[in-house]
């Protein structure tokens, strides 16, 4: 009799997940100006990136049909890109506001979901993980701009923890009975 039990690749990848954000949120928490510096530099760089694209798209594809939009949009993530790098603090601090944002909605979709999930044993660990982002969108809103260097990295990184000790539960509740 064969008791190896065969593990579904979804619950594969929550677990990998989980245990991923796990690190990227410690990471964040141990160093966490050099986080926000990171952070706000790659956003710079994916702008840099993409508006490199856009444009030599809107100026070399064939049968691009908005050339000047293509290119307008290119130059304003050119320009995105340039202001990161060149003004790091104001953008961090624009960041910073972003992510209170993201936290907030963040926040009501996992309690919406969680709700909706009543049925899986570990739909109170997605609960908590909206509870404690709602939180920390407020406390990020609470003290901005003036902790911008610091709290991308922090409270990006305790929200990094939360959501992948939820994703380890979700996974691990794969396949069980509730």
């Amino acid at each position: 009799m064969n008791t190896t039990t065969t593990q579904s690749p979804g619950k594969t990848w929550m677990i990998l997940g989980g245990i991923l954000s796990i690190l990227v949120g410690f990471f964040a928490i141990s160093a966490p100006a050099l986080f926000s510096y990171v952070i706000t530099a790659f956003i710079g760089a994916l702008c840099l990136v993409s508006g490199f694209i856009g444009f030599f798209q809107a100026l070399f594809a064939r049968d691009v049909p908005h050339r000047i939009l293509t290119a307008l949009s290119a130059v304003i993530r050119l320009a995105a890109g340039c202001a990161l790098f060149i003004f790091t603090q104001s953008g961090m601090e624009t960041l910073t506001l972003i992510l209170g944002a993201v936290f907030f909605a963040e926040g009501l979709v996992c309690i919406g979901t969680s709700f909706r999930l009543r049925g899986n044993s570990a739909w109170i660990w997605l609960f908590l993980n909206g509870v404690v982002a709602l939180v920390l969108g407020g406390m990020i809103y609470a003290r901005w701009p003036l902790d911008s260097e610091w709290v991308i990295g922090v409270l990006y990184g305790i929200q990094s923890i939360f959501s992948g000790v939820a994703m380890l539960m979700l996974g691990f509740a794969i396949g069980k009975k509730s």
